[in-house]
Formats: structure tokens, C-alpha cells, sequence
């Protein structure tokens, strides 16, 4: 859930499995708390094998090759791990 109090500091969590707090078109409201669908499709299943692979890789790799994704990155808008696990998925679809 996440509120914002008269100082603007946001705050969020789900209360209890019943509410949470979403942000749409700048504007944040409460509605019902829906647990998140499951499906393990096959096609589904290899994706998280895809990205728990990545992550793995990403861990054992050493910080100058982390540097190198980092720096690529920057002008991308996102992080060196964000990079490599986009180009890593890519190149295994």
C-alpha cells in the first residue's frame, strides 16, 4: 500500500490480503487486493528458467564486466543488471 501524508513522503503495502493502494494516471487509490495469477505454462516456465539463469550469470560475473553493462546502460535509462538480463533473454528466445 502506498499513501502520501500532507508532507508528501509516500508510503505502501497490502493490508492483510484484503486492500492495497495502486497509482493510475498519477492518482493513487485502495481497492481490493487480488492474489497475482500463476499459470506455469511450459512457455511461462522457461521464461523463469531464462531469468533465473541471467541472474545467476549476472552474480558469478566480476565487477569490471558488471562496469562495462553499467556504462552501456546509462544511456539506455536503466541498470547494467537490467541490460544484460534484456540481452541475455533475448539472445535465448
Amino acid at each position: 500500500m502506498k499513501l502520501k501524508n500532507v508532507m508528501g513522503n509516500e508510503y505502501s503495502s497490502t493490508i492483510g490480503k484484503s486492500v492495497t493502494v495502486c497509482t493510475r494516471y498519477g492518482k493513487q487509490y485502495v481497492r481490493k487486493w487480488v492474489k497475482p495469477k500463476d499459470p506455469k505454462t511450459p512457455l511461462q516456465m522457461q521464461q523463469r528458467e531464462k531469468y533465473a539463469r541471467a541472474n545467476e550469470i549476472w552474480k558469478e560475473m566480476s565487477p569490471d564486466e558488471k562496469q562495462i553493462y553499467r556504462e552501456h546502460a546509462k544511456g539506455l535509462g536503466m541498470s547494467g543488471y537490467n541490460l544484460f538480463v534484456s540481452e541475455f533473454t533475448r539472445e535465448r528466445s
